[in-house]
């Protein structure tokens, strides 16, 4: 009988923050964990997304008097190539700040 190796999964995961210091912060610890696991990884920062919302202050006239709000989306992609399971990588992922929210695809293995 033949014993196989136990083939290394890649995982495709997406960050998603409106706070950049949470996010760069959770980076900074999925660094720290990957590395002490020994697990192959790469990230990338995808482009900021900004939404920019105009409000008119008076319900009537006053049509120069506006409020505007901006609201920025920050994006970060990580490719995993690790013996993780999937499982494993979901509980790892239920320790995040609030603000962030966490997309897992699995792509091989």
């Amino acid at each position: 009988m033949l014993l196989r190796k136990k083939s290394a999964t890649s995982f495709q995961i997406e960050l998603k923050s409106i706070d950049n210091k949470s996010l760069s912060f959770y980076t900074h610890f999925l660094k720290r964990v990957f590395y002490k696991m020994n697990a192959t990884y790469s990230h990338a920062n995808l482009p900021i997304k900004k939404k920019r919302i105009t409000l008119l202050k008076s319900p009537h006239v006053n049509k120069s008097a506006r409020e505007q709000f901006e609201l920025r989306c920050y994006k970060s992609v990580w490719e995993i190539r690790s013996k993780l399971t999937y499982e494993f990588a979901k509980i790892l992922f239920k320790n995040k700040p609030q603000t962030v929210s966490v997309v897992i695809k699995q792509i091989g293995g």
